[in-house]
C-alpha cells in the first residue's frame, strides 16, 4: 500500500509542478549566491595594488646580538629582587614601563597588588632556552631560572625578563619592558 501511494504521488502532474518549481527556486538561489559573492562584494576580495609602508628592501635588517649591556642586567637583577618580592616597590615602579605596570600609579602599584607575578627570590640564574635570550643595543631579553626563598613554599622556576632603553644622550636609561613566568624544561625541586 505504501508502495502506491508513492507510485501514485511521483506520477501525479501536482507534485511534478511543485517539484520542477522548487527545483527552478534552488537554481535561481544559487545563481544569486555565485554572483553576489563573485560579482557583487568587491570589499576586501582584491588585494591593494598600492600597498602601504616602506619598500622591502628599506626594512630593517636583523640586528647582530651585542654582550647583555651591565647596565641593563644591573635593572633586571634590581627589578627581581624588588617587583616579585613586593620589596621597595616604589623603586620597581620606577624600574619598570607601562607595560609592566599596567596602568597603575604609584599610589595604586604601592599596594602590593601589582602585574607581575610574586616571587621572593634568593638567586637568579641567567640560562638561553632554545636561543630566546638576545641583546641589542636597545632592548635585551634573558631567560632567566628564580630560586625562592626556603618560607615561600614555591618550587624554582623558569622566567623571562625583558629590558628596553629609553631615552637619549645623558637620559637614556633601561627599564623593564616584560617580566612574567615561562612554561619551560622542567626544573628539579630542592
Amino acid at each position: 500500500m505504501a508502495v502506491n501511494v508513492v507510485q501514485s504521488a511521483l506520477s501525479s502532474r501536482r507534485f511534478n509542478r511543485w517539484l520542477l518549481v522548487l527545483g527552478a527556486l534552488v537554481l535561481v538561489a544559487g545563481v544569486i549566491a555565485i554572483l553576489v559573492t563573485k560579482v557583487g562584494n568587491n570589499s576586501g576580495t582584491t588585494e591593494n595594488a598600492n600597498p602601504t609602508g616602506p619598500p622591502i628592501s628599506q626594512l630593517e635588517k636583523n640586528q647582530k646580538n651585542i654582550r647583555f649591556p651591565a647596565a641593563a642586567w644591573k635593572v633586571a637583577k634590581q627589578f627581581i629582587a624588588a617587583a616579585p618580592a613586593r620589596k621597595n616597590l616604589a623603586q620597581a615602579y620606577a624600574l619598570a614601563d607601562d607595560n609592566v605596570r599596567g596602568g597603575l600609579t604609584l599610589a595604586q602599584w604601592k599596594t602590593g597588588n601589582i602585574p607581575v607575578p610574586y616571587f621572593p627570590t634568593t638567586k637568579i640564574i641567567r640560562y638561553n632556552w632554545k636561543n630566546t635570550n638576545f641583546a641589542h643595543p636597545r632592548d635585551a631579553a634573558v631567560n632567566l631560572l628564580l630560586v625562592p626563598t626556603a618560607k615561600s613554599g614555591l618550587q624554582t622556576g623558569p622566567f623571562l625578563i625583558e629590558v628596553v632603553k629609553v631615552g637619549h644622550g645623558a637620559n637614556a636609561h633601561w627599564v623593564v619592558d616584560y617580566f612574567g613566568a615561562m612554561r619551560g624544561v622542567p626544573v628539579p625541586t630542592h
